[in-house]
C-alpha cells in the first residue's frame, strides 16, 4: 500500500459515519479543558510523589518538626495555586461540554472538581491539625494525610485520561 491510496480501515476512534465538522471552537475547548486537567495532573502527582515521600521520610527520620514547620508554609501556597486550577478546569470542561454537547467532558470535569470537596471534607480535619500541631503530634496526623493524598493524582489523572479519549474522539470525529 502506498501513502497516496485511502486506506480501507477506519481510525479506532473514529466513527463509521461521515466525520462531522469540527469548529475551531470545539477544538480549543477540547484542548483547553485538556490541557488543565494535564496540569491539574502533573501537580499532584508531583505531591504526592516527591512532596509526600519527603514528608515520610521525615517522619522515618524521627524529624516531625521539619514537617511541621514545612507543611505550615506549603499548604496556604499549594492550595493558592490548586484552588484556581481546579475551578479552571471545572469552567473548561464545563465549556467543552458545552461547546461540543459531549457529555463526557462533564464527567471529565466532575473526575476534576470533586478533588475540591474531597480535599474539605476527607484531608481537610488533617490539614487544620498539622497547621497547628506540635512535632510530638503530627506523626499519625502526616501519615494519614499523605495515604488520603494520592487520592487527589487519582482523581485528576483520571479526568486528564478521560480528557485525551475525548479529545482524540473529537478529532477523530472532524477526520482530523
Amino acid at each position: 500500500r502506498f501513502p497516496s491510496q485511502p486506506s480501507s480501515r477506519s481510525h479506532p476512534l473514529q466513527s463509521k459515519h461521515k466525520p462531522s465538522t469540527m469548529t475551531q471552537k470545539q477544538l480549543v475547548a477540547v484542548a483547553i479543558a485538556t490541557a488543565c486537567a494535564g496540569i491539574t495532573t502533573g501537580a499532584l502527582t508531583f505531591a504526592s510523589f516527591c512532596d509526600v515521600r519527603s514528608f515520610l521520610a521525615h517522619l522515618d527520620a524521627r524529624q516531625s518538626d521539619l514537617v511541621v514547620s514545612h507543611f505550615q508554609v506549603w499548604w496556604p501556597n499549594g492550595r493558592d495555586f490548586m484552588v484556581p486550577l481546579l475551578l479552571a478546569n471545572i469552567v473548561a470542561h464545563g465549556t467543552a461540554c458545552g461547546i461540543t454537547g459531549d457529555p463526557l467532558w462533564a464527567a471529565t470535569g466532575a473526575a476534576v472538581g470533586l478533588i475540591l470537596p474531597y480535599t474539605g471534607l476527607v484531608l481537610g480535619g488533617d490539614i487544620v491539625k498539622l497547621r497547628k500541631a506540635s512535632p510530638e503530634d503530627a506523626d499519625k496526623t502526616a501519615r494519614r494525610f499523605c495515604a488520603l493524598h494520592h487520592v487527589r493524582s487519582v482523581m485528576a489523572a483520571a479526568s486528564f485520561g478521560l480528557s485525551l479519549f475525548g479529545m482524540g474522539r473529537q478529532f477523530a470525529k472532524s477526520g482530523m
